[in-house]
């Protein structure tokens, strides 16, 4: 279920507010399938979002491993992260040994988080290890809550997915059966200017 928006929000959006589940502006009441055929459209929006910006915006707990495989990423005293780090909880070393958090810095220092770089202080005697996995645990994502330019573009993008169910939208020749929308993988201009200055240049979603 989508963390970005809520139904509530892509309603609002789509119809005005509801007087006793009346949609006002067009007559009729929304019906079970219609609830469920917004989710779905935005969970489908927040799917696209996170693989379009290569990034996801509400933060989740987890732990990522940098194995000697991925030594490119481990230079002197610096370890470049293909993902967000939100906050750091705990760091294992290759070799097993704990390295304390208060022994690194993560950066950029001054417009973190996200962190794309964890580093080593001079003033430790720790180096990195790759003979078996650095352990990495922590918060990962863009930010804990989706900003608010993340939320409106789920649900503009929510609402031009449930849109086409009534355009008959399909990938292939032929329409879309009833209650049913084929998901295009384009998106919208106006929805990817707003993504735009969320995007990375590299990494991905934990």
């Amino acid at each position: 279920m989508s963390t970005y928006a809520g139904t509530p929000q892509l309603i609002n959006y789509l119809f005005g507010t509801l007087t006793a589940g009346t949609i006002g502006a067009i007559g009729g009441t929304l019906t079970p399938s219609m609830r469920q055929l917004m989710q779905d459209s935005l969970d489908e929006a927040e799917s696209a979002i996170n693989d379009y910006t290569r990034r996801q915006f509400a933060g989740t707990a987890g732990t990522v491993y940098v194995n000697r495989f991925s030594q490119r990423f481990v230079k002197n005293q610096a370890m470049y992260l293909q993902n967000d780090l939100h906050t750091l909880v705990s760091l294992t070393n290759g070799d097993s040994q704990n390295i304390p958090v208060g022994s690194v810095w993560l950066e950029p220092r001054n417009a973190g988080p996200p962190y794309r770089l964890i580093r080593l202080h001079s003033s430790f005697v720790y180096v990195w290890n790759t003979d078996s996995d650095i352990v990495i645990s922590g918060t990962f994502g863009f930010s804990t809550v989706p900003p608010a330019a993340i939320s409106r573009a789920c649900v503009e993008l929510g609402a031009w997915y449930y849109r086409l169910k009534d355009v008959g939208y399909t990938e292939v020749a032929g329409l879309a059966a009833v209650g049913e929308v084929t998901y295009p993988k384009a998106l919208p201009d106006h929805i990817r200017g707003k993504l735009d200055p969320y995007r990375s240049r590299s990494g991905g979603v934990v």
